[in-house]
């Protein structure tokens, strides 16, 4: 929405102030409608997890690929810094936390980290940010395992010879996932089944915040 009405996104400062005005328009509608109705109506962070991949396509069918917009197999959800944004995880969770203060329905923020089995001061040090900082939020990391040769560790995303994307252990290069154990988040918990298309492109689209 910020770089269709803006041209800049919503971690820009024009954006942030656009993007913040509109949350907090919706929130005095949503006032508006409490005291008219006697229904409590609020602004949700919604996930949107089951339109992912079907709401982008008709957003490019409709609209077309517009630079930014719709030029991807996804939407990002709600206020979410963008998957391919280069971001530190503390300076994502600060930017967000204004916006989950506009979203009391429910919100949640995420921080993408690699394996942080050797790292435990670092996971201390974002979980004590997160409660100083932020409503909610989670580490996001790997947790995947091959069951054809017992490699421990990321499963990647890499794209066959038909142009589609597909899991591969990066030990034993087999594709079959009968035999893979892919964990990765999706609607907020961690998901073990495989995805479609466009839940898949974002997945391999997100950089690591650590």
């Amino acid at each position: 929405m910020c770089v269709r009405m803006t041209g800049k996104t919503h971690t820009a400062p024009e954006g942030r102030d656009f993007a913040l005005r509109v949350m907090q328009r919706l929130n005095d509608k949503c006032q508006e409608w409490k005291e008219a109705e006697h229904i409590s109506y609020s602004v949700y962070g919604t996930p949107m997890e089951s339109t992912t991949y079907k709401f982008a396509k008709c957003l490019q069918k409709r609209f077309g690929i517009i630079p930014g917009v719709t030029d991807k197999n996804y939407i990002t959800n709600s206020y979410h810094v963008h998957v391919t944004e280069k971001i530190d995880a503390f300076s994502k969770l600060k930017f967000e936390s204004d916006f989950q203060r506009l979203s009391p329905g429910g919100a949640i923020s995420y921080v993408e980290v690699p394996d942080m089995q050797n790292n435990i001061e670092a996971v201390l040090a974002v979980m004590q940010f997160i409660y100083d900082n932020i409503v909610y939020a989670e580490l996001n990391t790997k947790s995947d395992f091959c069951g054809k040769c017992g490699y421990e560790g990321e499963i990647r995303i890499v794209t066959d010879d038909d142009g589609k994307l597909v899991w591969e252990c990066p030990n034993c290069k087999t594709r079959d996932q009968e035999e893979l154990f892919v964990a990765r988040r999706t609607c907020g918990y961690i998901g073990t089944q495989f995805w479609n298309q466009g839940r898949t492109q974002e997945i391999k689209d997100r950089v690591l915040h650590l």
